[in-house]
């Protein structure tokens, strides 16, 4: 057995005390919340923060909640900017040598701060209590073979010596097995930690590609795994072709560099490369995942609404009905708020121990704030946490939907974030009624939607939605205004306040704009050079700011009038 695999089964082993200790915590999960609210508190009472609001004379979560204001991010800023110039003592105690950059795609950078107690509670969930229950049920055969990786991220180094980067920059600079990356992870460094702004999509899956014995694929979000694996169908061919010859094709773009160290860790596999052609020449859209890797056993990545499009197009497309899927619990760059107890589901256990977190009813605007004891199953409550790194009765903006319970603690999903995908004349059209309008298209018109966006067009009169699609596929004979019309059709089945808005002429008529093929790639790929990180970027189903607005808008599909 090899060091990796022993550590694996340690780690699980582990990991069982951690089932264990969040079974006990489930039964009160008040107690756990208030013990942690209470010692937090006592800890930072000599902060800057803690002196302005009293936290010494704290003593029950009532008095928390009448002293310490609400607050989001801007209202901690001017705290963090001197953090992040080494000042200590501002909002927490502890010393803070990382933060995290957000997922956020323009405007001003957040900084993040990141404790060394989060990064444990964090690490405890996402490795040892996942661990444990996945080989709880399904055995430690995924042990015995590599891992498709596609996290990554870099960091600089501020002024006062902390760094900065995306949440996965520090996974992938300090997780357990950072020293043994290449034999348990099937990308190189130059694709877990890449130069800025080199594109990492062909690194991952030539050297997948590459691994016969793939046991697994982990990213942060299903729609990069989908990616992935697309680009592999779209370009098997050469792919195929540089595996036979130990080669990397002159039309991938690298800097000098990133090629030579490339070409240093690869040679030529006649073998491989004859196993994946046979899989690809007689393709005919069918799964082919577990051809290619017959070990293959889950993917790992997050759930949630928005990202359950991605992840039934990679069942029903790529892997099929015998690959598990791991729906990583709910968990942000600022706390891990729940543990997945079982695979193949998407709900997963708050964790009384992740942060202290309240919940205020999306339904009442003038809703109390509550604990997590106090929720009940079908309703949708948005999340504000007090976390170990300093931020205090933070807004998230994450709405949380409460699925059943275990124990006395709520069963949660991902549902969405504040704020409505488009709200012009008060029709609060949601994210989750525009996917539904997408879906059922797709159904109705046996289209293939790689992604899509809406945008809501103030400016035109009167104003109007416009929805952008990129599409993969499309029957013959289905236009553009067929697709236009059943979007219009399902939007109004999706959100019924809408529909007079439409008939009384107060929004115009539905406008579409069919994209060119591998716009969403692109846009990915210039936030990329931008400095994003890939493993952060979500996808823009809503377009918020004027750089989206003129980079979507200019790049709609040339066809003639009726397709």
């Amino acid at each position: 057995m090899s060091f990796y695999n022993s550590m694996m089964k340690l780690m699980s082993r582990i990991g069982r005390t951690a089932i264990k200790s969040l079974d006990k915590m489930s039964l009160d999960p008040r107690g756990t919340q208030e013990e942690l609210l209470m010692t937090l508190l006592q800890e930072n009472s000599n902060t800057e923060y803690g002196k302005e609001f009293g936290f010494s004379e704290i003593r029950s979560i009532e008095e928390y909640q009448k002293k310490v204001p609400v607050r989001e991010y801007d209202e901690f800023a001017p705290y963090i900017e001197r953090m992040v110039k080494g000042e200590e003592g501002i909002l927490t105690a502890s010393h803070i040598s990382h933060f995290n950059k957000t997922s956020g795609t323009l405007g001003c950078a957040k900084y993040i701060p990141l404790s060394q107690k989060q990064v444990s509670v964090t690490g405890k969930y996402h490795a040892l209590h996942t661990n444990a229950v996945i080989s709880s049920q399904i055995g430690y055969g995924w042990n015995n073979g590599k891992g498709i990786n596609l996290m990554e991220g870099t960091a600089v180094v501020l002024e006062s010596g902390a760094t900065y980067g995306s949440a996965s920059s520090v996974a992938v600079k300090n997780g357990p097995f950072k020293n043994l990356s290449s034999k348990i992870y099937t990308s190189p460094i130059e694709a877990k930690q890449p130069a800025k702004g080199v594109i990492t999509r062909y690194i991952h899956a030539r050297f997948a590609l590459q691994e016969r014995k793939v046991t697994y694929v982990a990213a942060t979000f299903s729609s990069i795994i989908l990616e992935m694996f697309r680009y592999i169908e779209d370009h098997h061919e050469l792919l195929i072709k540089d595996i036979e010859t130990g080669t990397i094709d002159e039309s991938i773009d690298f800097p000098s560099e990133v090629r030579e160290s490339l070409l240093k860790k690869i040679k030529p596999d006649p073998k491989r490369a004859a196993e994946i052609r046979k899989v690809f020449e007689n393709w005919t859209n069918e799964p082919w995942a577990l051809k290619l890797w017959p070990k293959l056993q889950y993917i790992y990545s997050a759930a949630g609404a928005n990202f359950s499009p991605y992840t039934e197009k990679l069942k029903k497309n790529i892997l099929g009905d015998q690959v598990h899927i791991f729906y990583q619990g709910v968990s942000a760059s600022e706390g891990m708020f729940s543990a997945v107890y079982q695979m193949d589901r998407e709900d997963s256990i708050l964790v009384p121990d992740g942060c202290f977190m309240e919940f205020k009813d999306t339904d009442d605007e003038n809703a109390p704030f509550l604990t997590m004891d106090r929720l009940e199953k079908d309703k949708s409550y948005e999340l504000i946490i007090t976390n170990y790194s300093g931020l205090y009765r933070y807004r998230m903006h994450d709405i949380l939907r409460v699925t059943g319970f275990y124990n006395k603690t709520p069963l949660v999903v991902f549902e969405n974030r504040t704020g409505y995908a488009a709200n012009i004349r008060g029709e609060k059209t949601s994210e989750a009624a525009v996917r539904y309008s997408i879906e059922e298209t797709e159904k109705a018109l046996g289209l293939d939607v790689w992604d899509y966006s809406i945008y809501s067009d103030v400016d035109a009169e009167p104003p109007a939605y416009v929805m952008l699609t990129e599409l993969s596929s499309r029957p013959d004979g289905v236009t553009n205004e067929d697709i236009r019309k059943c979007l219009k059709e399902k939007l109004m089945l999706a959100n019924k306040n809408i529909v007079h808005h439409f008939e009384d002429g107060y929004l115009g008529d539905l406008k579409l704009i069919v994209l060119q093929p591998e716009t969403y790639l692109l846009y990915r790929d210039v936030m990329i050079m931008k400095g994003t990180s890939a493993s952060q970027l979500k996808p823009v189903h809503v377009i918020r700011n004027e750089f989206q607005r003129k980079f979507f808008f200019a790049l709609e599909e040339k066809y003639g009038e009726n397709r």
